[in-house]
């Protein structure tokens, strides 16, 4: 310790004795203003230099980029591909959100192959096997085959033999589970991310309780003829931030996605 006083005590000695002759060579008895004809001026300048280059001695070349912490290397790293997917899942999951209905998914799909696993939140299959049904009544206006008026059916009918497996078209949790001999018998509605549930109506049995996670395509329960129903039918609806939206356009989404990705 004290030869770091001497060193600084010599230093700081030889900075002031200099600045008095770089002063006197300058003529100058004006030692109210800070420059550089005063020695004040010059003992700044002095010191400057010499914390200089006592950082230069102590940590290295200062013009390094260890000096700058890792910001130069993240500005230098290349993207790698989890970053890339990262923002692709960011920018699907923006326009989940902002979708009203499946007429709008053309938007998504420049993305979707790159993060196809992203559907298996949304409903985008159908929620029988292709072969175990025939779509006996679309979404729209219709002719009801109970009450004989022309009224908007919200959901799709998918007729089928009673007892046919139903799966949940997306992961989710069960929120509702209801019998309703007026309506949709017994039901359930399916909560999943962006926005989506899903109702299934006239069911003959039910799998799973309130409050239950599921993945998608897990089963659910079995076709039915509860409720106000001419036969044995799955009705299912897809609702988007509380709005009954067509769901036959989402039945080849996942399908279509996972097509195209096998054929390339």
């Amino acid at each position: 310790m004290s030869a770091w006083k001497n060193i600084k005590k010599a230093s700081i000695g030889w900075i002031k004795g200099y600045a008095k002759k770089v002063g006197g060579v300058t003529n100058s008895e004006d030692s109210n203003h800070f420059t550089p004809q005063n020695s004040s001026y010059w003992i700044f300048v002095g010191l400057f230099f010499l914390c200089f280059a006592t950082n230069r001695f102590f940590y290295n070349d200062t013009n390094s980029t260890e000096g700058l912490g890792n910001l130069t290397g993240h500005i230098a790293e290349p993207m790698t591909e989890a970053v890339k997917k990262d923002l692709v899942y960011q920018r699907l999951t923006d326009l989940l959100y902002q979708i009203e209905n499946f007429g709008q998914m053309n938007r998504l799909k420049p993305y979707l192959p790159l993060r196809p696993q992203v559907l298996d939140s949304v409903p985008s299959a159908v929620p029988l096997f292709r072969e175990r049904y025939v779509l006996s009544s679309s979404y729209g206006n219709r002719h009801h085959p109970v009450h004989r008026v022309t009224k908007k059916h919200f959901g799709v009918d998918l007729a089928a033999e009673k007892g046919t497996p139903i799966y949940s078209t997306a992961a989710g949790k069960v929120t509702f589970i209801e019998n309703n001999p007026n309506g949709h018998g017994l039901h359930l509605v399916i909560s999943h991310a962006y926005g989506f549930s899903t109702l299934y109506g006239h069911m003959e049995s039910v799998s799973v309780d309130i409050g239950e996670a599921l993945d998608a395509h897990d089963f659910i329960g079995t076709v039915g003829s509860t409720g106000i129903s001419t036969g044995p039918h799955l009705h299912y609806e897809v609702i988007k931030d509380g709005q009954r939206v067509d769901p036959a356009p989402s039945f080849n989404l996942k399908y279509e996605v996972y097509s195209n990705l096998k054929s390339d």
